[in-house]
């Protein structure tokens, strides 16, 4: 089934924006089933990894689905994993080394039911280890984070063990994910827990809904464990009917915010909810965002300016009501609402995940029925930084962004390399930009900005000559007359990796492992599902008989 990716730009878009930052781009990845990302964040390189579950590919019902872009949302990457059944991803973190380890359910090993799976990857998503933990009945992982001792928790709800119908689970695993203790919170009924993070003191705050107790049917639970599970406190806070807290995190003041949604309070229907507790859950304030219709907020971050982003999805805003658009509220460090901004179309566009990026803007990651090709696709939008940064006085560029279109690059292949260069002064300049691969020059080009003026400049790198090995990434832009801040004039990417042609799995030699990669991505181009840039030997962007006889012309051979 095919998979492709496709640029939103000259779709029907329909961006409503309050005060709101302008989206640079738009991406969406899908076949011709469902496709739903739940979770995204910037990785090392600039890019984004994002997780969800895939139904138009893959080896079951649906399968975890993981796709790598880079900043500008174009497709490096995408692995599905999965068996015959229902497995679905909800929650990818970048971890220490620079692979990846995803969290979600299986119901494809095992017994029947669903049971938690960990998937830790290397950096180009291929598999290191995976486990499942569960019992006989359903058990389903929302969350994952990687701890302080390089181990992981996990959290999510469990119907194995427990007290009652469903009870929060908290697995605490080691750097290979085996299980070192796990604790099971809950009442006689049902509770849920969707979000957990590592706090200062090395214990673990963890946020859901409960049915067990509280004021209403379901009520926002938040507790506080130390560093080996057990709870140190717990606070439900809610009203009379359903109230469910999907995301939380410790700010900068050692206290807590959660975000969910209410039906108890608001203005109509359910409503963003968004609470600020002191540091043993006291609540110091609440706040409640919507319409007349739905909204559920399912992310919250706290931003650099120390106030808040939320992400969700509304039916009262955008020129479509009564269906689901994605919803971005950013607020204050008090919770009063600063902006808003509203994007989807004609059908349901729901909005999971978002992050504050490093140029001050959001990425935010979700699934539309509006635009891509099939019932729901991956939907990855990218917002501005809002407000504009205003032009300092006087005379100052920096270069904000580099990204090389490959990690690993066969010697003699080319490389595409963008740089991006923001002129943060007041007066029009123009400025050399300089790329290296550690100390030697790669190319060099002129730069005209206008005052405030941001562009990117593609730079090609010949390998040719240059000696099997990682190789650093800069760009620097030269100092313009009378500039006095230089700090940021120079730029640092990850590494690339320069390998014998043929090499897909960049450890340095070519052997069977290299053929049985390119076998599975043999006649994929950047928007296919099997679509491997390192088995791109030539650099063409596709796979075919030409990346086979190179692989052929070198096997054996060894980089070093």
């Amino acid at each position: 089934m095919l998979l492709v990716a496709t640029s939103l730009v000259t779709l029907d878009l329909v961006i409503v924006q309050v005060g709101g930052a302008e989206s640079i781009w738009n991406m969406t990845f899908g076949g011709e089933n469902a496709d739903v990302a739940r979770s995204v964040q910037q990785t090392s390189d600039g890019g984004y990894i994002s997780a969800g579950f895939t139904e138009s590919s893959g080896a079951g019902l649906s399968d975890f689905w993981l796709v790598k872009t880079n900043a500008s949302g174009g497709m490096l990457w995408n692995r599905t994993y999965g068996g015959g059944g229902a497995d679905e991803a909800y929650s990818v973190r970048q971890t220490s080394d620079g692979g990846y380890v995803i969290a979600g359910f299986t119901r494809s090993f095992g017994l029947d039911n669903s049971d938690f799976w960990l998937v830790k990857t290397e950096v180009d998503g291929a598999v290191r280890w995976s486990k499942r933990y569960g019992g006989v009945y359903d058990d389903c992982a929302f969350c994952v984070q990687q701890t302080s001792d390089m181990g992981y928790v996990v959290t999510g709800s469990t119907d194995s063990s427990g007290a009652g119908g469903s009870d929060f689970w908290l697995v605490k695993a080691d750097s290979n994910g085996n299980m070192q203790w796990n604790k099971t919170f809950g009442g006689s009924n049902s509770d849920r827990a969707f979000s957990v993070a590592q706090t200062a003191d090395g214990g673990y705050i963890i946020a859901g809904e409960t049915d067990s107790s509280g004021a209403g049917s379901f009520d926002f639970w938040l507790i506080k464990t130390n560093s080996l599970g057990t709870a140190q406190w717990n606070k439900t806070y809610g009203g009379n009917t359903y109230d469910t807290a999907r995301s939380v995190l410790q700010t900068i003041d050692s206290e807590y915010t959660i975000a969910g949604w209410t039906n108890s309070l608001g203005a109509g229907g359910t409503d963003f909810w968004l609470i600020k507790t002191d540091g043993i859950g006291n609540q110091l304030w609440s706040q409640t965002y919507g319409g007349t219709f739905d909204e559920e907020a399912y992310s919250v971050q706290q931003t650099g300016d120390g106030g808040y982003i939320v992400a969700g999805s509304t039916k009262s805003y955008g020129l479509y009501t009564g269906v689901w658009n994605f919803w971005l509220v950013k607020t204050d460090a008090q919770g009063s609402m600063q902006w808003n901004q509203v994007n989807g179309g004609s059908n349901d566009d729901r909005a999971y995940s978002v992050q504050q990026t490093g140029d001050g803007g959001y990425i935010v990651a979700g699934s539309t029925e509006s635009y891509g090709v099939g019932l729901a696709d991956f939907w990855l939008t990218k917002t501005a930084p809002h407000p504009p940064r205003p032009p300092e006085e006087g005379h100052d560029v920096a270069v904000i962004g580099v990204s090389p279109s490959k990690l690993l690059v066969g010697e003699g292949i080319s490389v595409l390399i963008d740089v991006t260069v923001e002129n943060q002064g007041i007066y029009d300049e123009t400025s050399g930009i300089s790329v290296y691969a550690n100390e030697t020059l790669i190319e060099a080009s002129p730069a005209a900005l206008a005052g405030g003026e941001t562009a990117t400049i593609t730079f090609i790198w010949n390998t040719l000559g240059f000696a099997k090995g990682s190789y650093t990434i800069s760009a620097v832009a030269d100092q313009v007359l009378e500039e006095a801040d230089t700090m940021d004039n120079t730029f640092v990417d990850g590494k690339v990796k320069v390998t014998v042609i043929g090499d897909a799995q960049g450890d340095g030699e070519v052997d069977i492992s290299d053929l049985f990669d390119l076998t599975k991505a043999y006649g994929s181009y950047p928007s296919r599902p099997n679509w491997s840039p390192n088995c791109d030997f030539n650099g063409d962007n596709q796979v075919d008989a030409v990346d086979l006889f190179n692989l052929g012309k070198n096997y054996g051979q060894t980089a070093y």
